[in-house]
């Protein structure tokens, strides 16, 4: 398995260390320029909306040519070889969503740290400033809200790719000997309404909430503070200024359980039922 994740990280890293030097790029062309008088780039309401665009479109190339990568395997003949290994088909996805955080957090550790370089190189301060800096950061967003924000965007991306891959295999085996381009879309489309309707009604139906900071179980009439939480995903919310995070139980149990169904299912079709 250890050699698979080498092989796919290896197979992937021309693409993505690509989008990760372009961004590079681009990012010290704007910041090389907002320095100058009358530039495009010296507002802030400008420069910051341009660079979010910016690192979005590369988050999303990089997930769509992830994504892109398994499909060709399940339906070119480039997936002989992987689906002819002495591995699971557990063993063979798990490879393939490791590798995948692995390279979003090459992405976002990059860009992170690049853009600091980039402001110690433009706009230079002394070192104690940095930490008034850091100081300034912690107040506006918290330490415990940007862990909450990491696990939940690491949940969210697995849940998806999870999804896109379940949805591949199953339209791969249902129609065997056709090529029908883009039917994995629809197959995912119709899931994900089926899931999400099914979380949301599971919510209301169980609306028991556990508090992180306390972990006190609240219902949305006795914790008010569920109402001022500013970012919601799968089950989880939390005030990203605050700090607050509470998770709907049930939501959370269900998306887990999911999760785990579809890992396997894609496993189980992938190793006992893709035709090659």
């Amino acid at each position: 398995m250890l050699k698979y994740m080498k092989y796919e990280i290896r197979g992937t890293y021309k693409f993505i260390l690509g989008i990760l030097a372009l961004v590079f790029i681009l990012l010290a062309g704007m910041y090389a320029s907002s320095n100058q008088e009358g530039s495009l780039f010296h507002s802030v309401q400008i420069f910051m909306p341009i660079g979010v665009m910016l690192l979005f479109g590369a988050a999303l190339t990089a997930f769509l040519y992830i994504v892109d990568s398994f499909r060709k395997e399940l339906y070119d003949d480039s997936g002989y070889l992987t689906f002819t290994l002495p591995l699971t088909g557990n063993q063979i996805l798990g490879s393939k969503l490791i590798a995948a955080l692995f390279w979003f957090m090459v992405l976002g550790i990059g860009v992170v740290l690049f853009n600091f370089l980039m402001v110690m190189i433009f706009s230079p301060f002394h070192i104690d400033h940095i930490s008034k800096l850091f100081t300034a950061i912690s107040k506006v967003l918290s330490i415990k809200a940007c862990i909450y924000m990491t696990l939940s965007m690491v949940f969210s991306v697995v849940s998806v790719l999870l999804l896109i891959y379940f949805s591949m295999a199953l339209s791969k085996v249902t129609f065997r000997h056709k090529k029908i381009g883009g039917l994995w879309f629809v197959v995912f489309i119709i899931l994900s309404g089926v899931f999400g309707y099914i979380d949301a009604e599971i919510s209301q139906w169980i609306p028991y909430y556990l508090d992180l900071s306390t972990f006190h179980v609240e219902t949305p009439a006795s914790y008010h503070d569920l109402l001022q939480m500013h970012y919601h995903s799968a089950g989880l919310h939390f005030n990203a200024i605050a700090g607050s995070a509470a998770t709907n139980i049930a939501s959370f149990v269900y998306h887990l359980a999911l999760m785990i169904a579809l890992f396997l299912g894609t496993g189980y079709l992938i190793e006992k039922k893709i035709d090659l």
